[in-house]
This record gives structure tokens, sequence and C-alpha cells, in this order.
């Protein structure tokens, strides 16, 4: 375990890194790595600096502060950026964007972008909440069918439920299937309230995932927020399991006796919120080289927050932990 600092809350964590985030524009942080071109009023574009790439998939949101590659997956926000890009310890990106290692935008302009920021947010989390409210139990759905199909046995927890759900184009905002089938879960702040959802788009018999680039697709507030498979209440519990993915997070839920919180992708774990009893984390990771990077990640911010964390991982020729429960092998 990492030695433990005392505490700081969530809230405070949080302030802290969004206020260091807000003095630069992403762009520029990301500029030094890739040339990046303006698309439309809120975006910019380039070559990925992850992978190699003709056409420029790598996009850049400054208003949101965070890029995406859709050729690789590779996503985050500054802070992700700067320990994947750059090499740097969760630390070493605090103190350059708490620094003048980047160019500052100006204090108009960061009031500027935190009023649009907010009424953003408070887009997002309308949003999500409308799925959620419009959606079902998930008992006796096809939600229930996928479900099961992965392996998981366990009363299914009241954080998922099933709709039938249009799929968009990411890019162009059109509707390319009508009324899919597909999971919604929960995702909920670190006081437990629903914030937005992820969901899970499935085939016409629930079988599988709907055979799509991007079977899953998260709406509302991402980044802190936590799909929570054991439940809507943590409890009393001191300890809990970080991990990425609805299918992992409901097999470790099933298989341990711990509360699990479920981050929307491995870049985001490291930014989960913890309800105010926990002050121990235990990161569960996938068993190859990119989720043992984000464990790294996910245990160092952990730890500067004075939260104690230790590792686990799949045994050996398993990817992940639904592949483990289900006997999959990589």
């Amino acid at each position: 375990m990492t030695p433990r600092r005392p505490r700081l809350s969530d809230t405070d964590f949080r302030q802290a890194i969004d206020d260091a985030k807000d003095r630069h524009r992403l762009s520029d942080i990301i500029g030094r790595r890739t040339k990046l071109k303006r698309r439309g009023a809120r975006e910019m574009v380039g070559l990925c600096p992850f992978h190699t790439e003709k056409t420029p998939s790598f996009e850049v949101n400054d208003d949101k502060g965070t890029y995406y590659c859709h050729g690789c997956g590779a996503g985050g926000d500054h802070m992700t950026f700067l320990t994947k890009a750059d090499g740097m310890t969760f630390g070493q990106a605090f103190e350059a964007l708490t620094g003048n290692v980047f160019p500052v935008v100006s204090e108009a302009e960061r009031v500027q972008r935190k009023q649009q920021a907010a009424e953003a947010t408070e887009r997002r989390i309308r949003a999500g909440r409308r799925v959620w409210s419009a959606a079902v139990p998930a008992t006796g759905t096809l939600a229930e069918v996928y479900l099961r199909e992965r392996g998981i046995r366990m009363r299914l927890p009241d954080t998922v439920r099933f709709a039938w759900l249009d799929y968009f184009d990411q890019e162009t905002g059109k509707v390319i299937h009508h009324d899919v089938p597909a999971v919604v879960c929960a995702l909920q702040d670190g006081d437990g309230a629903v914030v937005g959802v992820q969901r899970i788009y499935l085939s016409a018999d629930g079988k599988t995932k709907l055979d799509v680039p991007k079977p899953k697709l998260s709406l509302g507030i991402i980044v802190g927020s936590a799909f929570r498979p054991a439940g809507h209440d943590i409890g009393i519990e001191t300890t809990a399991i970080v991990c990425e993915g609805p299918e992992d997070g409901l097999t470790l839920a099933q298989e341990l006796v711990l509360p699990v919180l479920v981050a929307c992708g491995t870049s985001l774990m490291p930014r989960i919120s913890l309800p105010v009893t926990i002050d121990a984390v235990i990161v569960a990771g996938d068993n190859n080289a990119p989720g043992r990077a984000a464990v790294t990640e996910t245990e160092e911010a952990f730890g500067a927050k004075g939260i104690d964390t230790r590792a686990i991982f799949p045994e050996d020729g398993f990817k992940d932990w639904n592949d483990q429960l289900r006997g999959v092998r990589s």
C-alpha cells in the first residue's frame, strides 16, 4: 500500500485539480505534441500523438478540457495527457499546471469558461437523468439476458435498468439505428446522486453487444462519477474496489463482498469521487500493459488524497475480470 497522507476531501481535491486545469487551454498543451486544426466552434483535430495514423482522428475540446482519439481510443484531460504523453507523475503534472510551464489564459476568459462549463454541465446532467428516468428495471428484460450471458448470476442491482434507445453517430449526431435494446447503468457522484448514465447497446436478442465501433456510450457527467454495481448505497464500508467497465464491476461485486465503483474508461479511474466513508481502495486493473499503467496512475492519484491503495489483477491468461469469470482466455 502507498503511504497514507492526511486525506483531502473529494471536493477540495477536485477543486485544486480543476483550478489548475482552468489556467491552461488543453490545446496549448497538446499542440506541443501534434499540430491541431480547428473544426467547428468547439473542437480541434489532428494526428494522434499516441499511435501512427495518416488521417486525423484525434479531437481536442477546450470547452470540456478533454481529448479523444477515434482511432486508438486514447482519451482524457490535462492530467491524463501529461502523465501519458509526457511521462509525468500525477504530482508532476499538477505542479506543471500550477506553474508557468504552459501559456496561462486570462482571468476574464477563465470566468467565461467556468460559466459556460457550468451551463453545459447542467444540460448534460438533465440529459442523463431523462434517460435514466425513462428506463425500466432490468429484471426480465434483454438487459438481464445480456448480463446472464456474461456470467452475472447475482440479483441485478437497482443501478441497472433497461431501455429502447436510438443509436447516434457520434460525429454527425444522425440516428444510425432506431429503438435498440440497451443496458442503462446509473452514474453517481460521491454523494450518490445520479448525474449520468452509461448505455450498453445490445443485439436484437440481447446476447451480445450491438455490432458497432462504440457499443458503449456515456451521457451526463462522466468525470468523477461512477457506476455502483452493488446498488445505490455504499453503507458504512471503508474500503471500495475501483475498476473500469460495467461487466467487470458486476463481476467483482458478485465475487467479492465489497462495494465497487466503476469508471467509464481507464483514464477516468483516478478521477472517481469516493464516498466520504472510504479511506482505502483496491484498484482492479486489466491484465495488460494499458491496464497496469492505469492502475499505477490511479494508485498515485488516490495516494495523493491520503487514500490507502493496493492493486489486484486477473489470473495470467485472462484479460479482464469478466473474462476470468467466464473462463475466456486471451
